[in-house]
């Protein structure tokens, strides 16, 4: 989950001020230490620190290099092996300080290697498994190898996920970085300047150009050039085909927000309505696919799971078969004797790098030697999880760099929305006018998100700030809703660090409500759906113990309104057609009620305490 970034180039700029740059763009991927490491006149100047980027900037003028400097690294932490301090933090170097390594990942067998370097005679300073990659390639470089061949026979000897970026103090020309289930990408300007990122943003103002590694390839950077080779096999060279990166710069960045998370729940509309522009043949793939399978999983991890709730919800009112919705994480022990051949499994993912997802993925093909499709809802092109699947949709949300995930969920409810009308109308389960009302409605999507966000946030900051000494919540519906509370309940936990419980009305009524004092605030998602005059029996039962009743319903709602305290408007009908797009259109005020929070208890919502964009470690 940490954020690399490496340059190399032929042109007069400051390195030091692009490297650094470079990883303020990754920052939401880990921010609890970082380093830049820049090379001139055959020696290494390395400056690192504990703390936010900003703060160790101030401290140590990161941009600052010798003026002739060619290439540097640079990396922003996500702790994993050892805690956030100056020795932990990246480059980490071997015994002749002339190799510098930055690494986003966890080398299962860091201590079996470290025991027997340390046998060699090598000399260890930090608590991470990182270091252990100089010392390796040190040892191979001295048993004769050069630097290519030694990174190779060092990767080879690690197990484990690895994003791996190396530079040489003798080998000022190249940067050689190597991927294994950590994502990789490399940029290029040809002929003058050659980047590696954990992630495309990082170099978007400079180049849209890229290639993207995949799992045992070796990339060696030159100034505006690249090769690359399989670490499994050296001598066979690789092939990759140029990825023209769509997205604006604009696009990456703030753009006159306060945060990242703000902007990126403002540009939920834009992306609905690109979203909306998948292609019919993607989702009739998918359709058909769904619609032959004898078992149906679908599988993700936090919000993605949550998105998954709802879609799978909306999939099954058409589809007419059960979906197993099990959290990715869980997969392989839930269904370890029991996967079937012929059993579809939807994998949704942001980054389509998560590691538990990709693990669970990679195990049911292993086990049932590939008689199992993969259907994968993605937003990252050439991700790992579109490698590992037999169809793949990406969404059209566009980077998003809030470590919170806000747009990215409703273009997954979305897509899965989509694909279940393509469902309704390959099976013929309802009329073509219905069919055309639900789709009318998956459109009016953005501009009922749209309407909302620019006439009712004065509302939930006054809801905010009348809540300001709340520390624990229940977020609670029925029916499809239960995955908007539980999302809506994710997102006040993740940026504003209260504890919130998303519930099942029905199912809270069985333990939880004993909780219920005088002024506890219950966050009600109640749209007019079939399960809307049960959840008023239990806004009247949580009322009858003192809860503070805060409702999310459409404009017309006149019932559950005069049960609340205060109630959230959703500018959208009241009818079947729309109550199945609920979890997209309820969730960005709750969105909003969280990044407020969030301000109103002086926490930064765009780095979670302890939190980080892409889980790409167990």
């Amino acid at each position: 989950m940490c954020g690399i970034f490496g340059i190399i180039t032929n042109q007069d700029i400051s390195i030091g001020k692009f490297a650094l740059e470079g990883i303020k763009r990754l920052e939401y991927r880990g921010y609890d230490s970082c380093g830049i490491v820049a090379l001139h006149d055959s020696q290494l100047f390395i400056k690192k620190d504990a703390g936010k980027i900003d703060e160790i900037n101030e401290r140590l003028k990161l941009s600052e290099f010798p003026s002739e400097s060619k290439l540097a690294l640079a990396h922003t932490r996500w702790a994993t092996h050892g805690p956030p301090t100056k020795v932990n933090s990246h480059p980490h170097l071997d015994c002749s300080k002339k190799i510098a390594v930055i690494h986003n990942g966890i080398l299962e067998n860091f201590l079996e290697l470290k025991e027997m370097l340390e046998r060699e005679g090598h000399k260890f300073i930090s608590d991470t498994d990182t270091e252990i990659i100089p010392h390796l390639i040190e040892s191979y470089m001295k048993k004769g190898d050069d630097l290519i061949q030694a990174v190779v026979n060092a990767v080879n000897q690690c197990i484990g996920a690895y994003g791996v970026v190396i530079c040489h103090a003798d080998y000022p020309d190249i940067i050689i970085a190597v991927r294994k289930e950590s994502p990789l990408v490399i940029g290029i300007e040809k002929g003058k300047t050659t980047y590696c990122a954990s992630d495309i943003p990082a170099f978007l103002p400079y180049t849209r150009q890229c290639y993207i590694l995949e799992d045992n390839e070796m990339a060696i950077l030159k100034a505006g050039s690249v090769n690359f080779l399989n670490v499994l096999d050296p001598d066979m060279p690789i092939k990759k085909e140029i990825i023209n990166i769509e997205w604006s710069i604009d696009a990456a960045e703030k753009g006159g927000y306060e945060h990242f998370m703000l902007k990126e729940i403002y540009e939920e509309p834009v992306a609905l309505r690109r979203t909306m522009k998948i292609p019919r043949t993607n989702l009739q793939a998918f359709a058909k696919i769904l619609w032959s399978a004898k078992n149906i999983y679908i599988t993700a991890a936090g919000t993605s799971f949550y998105a998954s709730l709802a879609g799978k919800h909306i999939i099954t009112k058409f589809l007419g078969k059960y979906i197993h919705a099990i959290e990715c994480s869980e997969f392989q022990t839930e269904l370890d004797d029991a996967l079937q051949e012929d059993s579809v499994i939807i994998a949704v993912s942001q980054s389509g790098e998560t590691i538990d997802l990709i693990e669970a993925i990679r195990w049911a093909k292993e086990k049932l030697k590939k008689k199992i499709t993969v259907l994968c809802i993605t937003n990252v092109v050439g991700s790992s999880l579109t490698r590992y699947s037999d169809e793949s949709i990406i969404t059209q949300a566009g980077p998003e760099i809030g470590v919170a995930a806000t747009k990215t969920y409703c273009t997954q409810v979305l897509t899965l929305a989509l694909i279940a009308l393509e469902i309704a109308r390959y099976r013929k389960v309802i009329t073509k006018q219905e069919i055309d009302k639900y789709y009318d409605a998956l459109k009016s999507t953005a501009d009922i998100i749209d309407n909302y966000l620019k006439n009712n946030v004065s509302n939930i900051k006054d809801i905010v700030n009348n809540l300001d000494k709340s520390s624990n919540f229940f977020y609670l519906a029925r029916g499809i809703s239960i995955a908007t509370a539980k999302e809506g309940g994710l997102k006040l936990k993740e940026v504003a660090c209260r504890f919130i419980e998303g519930y099942s009305a029905a199912h809270a009524k069985h333990g939880p409500i004993s909780l219920v004092r005088e002024g506890f605030p219950i966050i009600f998602i109640a749209p007019p759906d079939e399960t809307y005059q049960r959840l008023v029996g239990n806004v009247m039962e949580f009322k009858a113990r003192g809860g503070n009743i805060i409702s999310v319903v459409v404009d017309s709602d006149k019932v559950i309104t005069e049960l609340s305290d205060r109630t959230i408007r959703i500018p959208q009908p009241a009818n079947k057609y729309y109550n199945i797009i609920s979890p997209i259109t309820f969730i960005p005020a709750l969105q909003l009620l969280s990044y407020y929070a969030a301000l109103k208890h002086n926490l930064d919502p765009d780095q979670p305490l302890n939190l980080a964009k892409t889980v790409t470690v167990h």
